[in-house]
């Protein structure tokens, strides 16, 4: 899988890409459709969209990328917040020249990509939001465990939630092979940055089109679909076979739902 390093803010970023390679220190070769900017759940890394830019790859250009302290990112730490999440996103798209990416977020990276889009409505050219969409998390179970695994009194655990019931289950093997190369530190900066963001009010600010995914075993339906009826010109769509982690899950199936909607929302 190509991927390359880019210097964003001073932080050496990993890139996750597809298409041609370019000489160390440019950026990634956009040329290929339209730009599909990825950002990543909580924990994670810019590795879990690699099915999903494969299936994307021969009409668009998808991007992903490791939050600074994630993967192999530079940094030990969270951003700390969904909005420097935002912030940095849109300075990973500067530094790579990226005028109106398409932003495709899962779990945390729906917060990332509407906050986004609420900061700067002009920048995205439209928001692809899936693997838990809520406009307020409620993550402080996880903020607790989180919190006792980086004192020492509790151990990380093998994660199975949250997928559907015919999951194989070397799908959430490789989920959680990709979450402990991140800091368990980060991970809980992660969870609490999502425990004190809210959109509620602010999301009349969101005018580029939305696609909203919900996975069919996913078991907050009612938060996105109240999301989606808060926004402009979005639509709903349902991710068969699929529980929260469509991105890992039904990757194939996901990209088929992002080109049918970028397809009827082009410019």
């Amino acid at each position: 899988m190509p991927r390359k390093y880019v210097s964003v803010d001073g932080v050496a970023t990993l890139l996750h890409h597809r298409g041609p390679t370019t000489l160390p220190g440019r950026p990634p070769d956009t040329s290929t459709g339209e730009v599909v900017l990825c950002l990543h759940d909580a924990g994670d890394n810019g590795a879990s969209f690699d099915a999903v830019e494969d299936a994307l790859a021969s009409a668009y250009t998808p991007i992903a990328f490791d939050q600074p302290g994630h993967g192999r990112s530079a940094g030990l730490d969270s951003l700390g917040s969904i909005a420097a999440m935002a912030a940095h996103a849109k300075a990973v798209a500067d530094a790579l020249d990226l005028a109106h990416p398409v932003l495709l977020g899962d779990g945390m990276g729906v917060a990332t990509a509407l906050e986004a889009a609420i900061a700067d409505p002009d920048w995205p050219r439209a928001l692809v939001l899936c693997g838990g969409v809520t406009a307020r998390f409620e993550v402080d179970d996880q903020v607790e465990q989180l919190r006792r695994v980086t004192t020492g009194k509790a151990r990380r655990e093998f994660d199975t939630s949250g997928y559907a019931p015919a999951t194989p289950k070397d799908v959430y093997e490789r989920a959680f092979g990709e979450w402990v190369k991140t800091d368990p530190r980060a991970t809980l900066g992660d969870r609490e940055a999502e425990a004190s963001w809210d959109a509620t009010g602010r999301l009349d600010a969101v005018r580029c089109a939305t696609l909203v995914v919900i996975g069919e075993h996913e078991t907050t339906r009612d938060q996105a679909e109240a999301l989606a009826g808060q926004l402009a010109h979005a639509r709903v769509v349902e991710l068969s076979g699929a529980g929260r982690r469509g991105v890992i899950e039904q990757p194939k199936a996901l990209a088929a739902v992002i080109t049918r909607f970028l397809e009827e929302t082009r410019p």
